[in-house]
């Protein structure tokens, strides 16, 4: 089971906000939707593959925020508490739309809320040639994570892209922080030999 600081997560100015929403404060909950909506956004159409569902599963992650909030309680980060929902939201959705059988989700190359599309998005002062070369290395990146399990794609998504902790990652997709590691050592391997295959065939990277 992860554990974690009661004492640290009390202090956490973001859990406070939600405890606010939990007394009826929708000023509050405006406050954490401002915080967060674009970091949600981001992680979700990283984690879908594009931006064709982001807003509106984004939209149910702030609704379902505001339905659990009665039942709230400081247990952890209130961030860590809030990729829980966004990972079982984008769950949910991929879920559907495999019994659906719609693949090959359209990618929205301008969407900057990635933060791995914002990691490489061109500087003033780089060349057009390379530009180029940042964005190719980007879209082969994102396709190769895509083309990861769902749980070791949203643990290495969470851990290399949102910064969280293994401590986060294994509360975020509900397993232990030993299993979360573990995820993210065979994520970051099979994406290390999916890209080594590429540059192998001579193509970016």
């Amino acid at each position: 089971m992860v554990k974690f600081s009661l004492t640290s997560a009390s202090r956490d100015p973001d859990a406070q906000l939600m405890l606010k929403v939990r007394a009826g404060s929708h000023e509050a909950f405006n406050a954490l939707v401002d915080r967060y909506e674009d970091r949600v956004r981001g992680i979700i159409a990283h984690l879908m593959g594009g931006t064709a569902h982001a807003e509106d599963l984004t939209q149910e992650v702030f609704l379902r925020v505001f339905r659990a909030r009665r039942s709230y309680v400081v247990g952890a980060k209130f961030s860590t508490w809030l990729f829980t929902i966004v990972n079982n939201v984008v769950l949910n959705a991929r879920r559907t739309l495999a019994r659906r059988k719609e693949v090959g989700i359209d990618y929205d190359a301008a969407n900057r809320s990635n933060p791995l599309e914002s990691f490489i998005a061109p500087h003033s002062n780089e060349s057009p040639t390379r530009s180029v070369e940042l964005t190719e290395t980007c879209e082969l990146v994102r396709c190769c994570i895509g083309r990861l399990g769902d749980r070791q794609q949203a643990a290495v998504t969470l851990c290399d892209l949102e910064g969280k902790s293994y401590a986060g990652v294994a509360a975020a997709i509900g397993t232990s922080e030993d299993a979360a590691k573990s995820l993210i050592h065979r994520g970051r391997s099979n994406l290390k030999r999916m890209l080594e295959s590429h540059v192998r065939r001579g193509n970016v990277l």
